[in-house]
């Protein structure tokens, strides 16, 4: 069926109705994002010469409490604490069999090399390792 130059002018009003809404409705997002930073953002030009500037925000990459597992030939990091607790409660073994896998991302057969002993042995203690930690965990959420 052809189009008739009537649906042609009511279907480009239409695009053009719709086009104009999303271009207002994007205008006045702009402009009320633009009046709250002004009402809560100073410029450093506009601050007194006396003012000293003091951070107001911790970065959240960088946190002040590290736990540090030295299990291996390196140091790795922890810095949640419920984590670090949980990783400290399992045997030394356990512990390097975790931190091999998930922090150093060394594969079951990898881990089994340095222990000497098959995959499936790795991959028994890997997942009793993760289970007490979970339970472990579940405990302490549920203080």
């Amino acid at each position: 069926m052809p189009w008739t130059e009537e649906d042609i002018r009511r279907i480009e009003g239409k695009f053009d109705s719709f086009c104009k809404t999303v271009l207002r409705n994007f205008a006045r997002d702009w402009y009320r994002a633009k009046q709250r930073r002004g009402k809560n953002e100073v410029l450093f030009s506009e601050l007194p010469d006396n003012h000293s500037l003091e951070p107001i925000h911790i970065d959240p990459i960088s946190p002040a409490e590290k736990y540090f597992f030295d299990d291996l030939e390196r140091s790795i990091a922890i810095e949640n604490d419920a984590l670090a607790q949980a990783l400290h409660s399992l045997s030394g073994r356990k512990r390097q069999i975790i931190l091999l896998a998930y922090f150093l991302d060394w594969t079951d057969q990898q881990i089994g090399e340095r222990f000497h002993v098959v995959r499936s042995t790795i991959q028994a203690a890997r997942t009793k390792a993760l289970k007490e930690m979970r339970d472990l965990l579940e405990k302490q959420g549920k203080a």
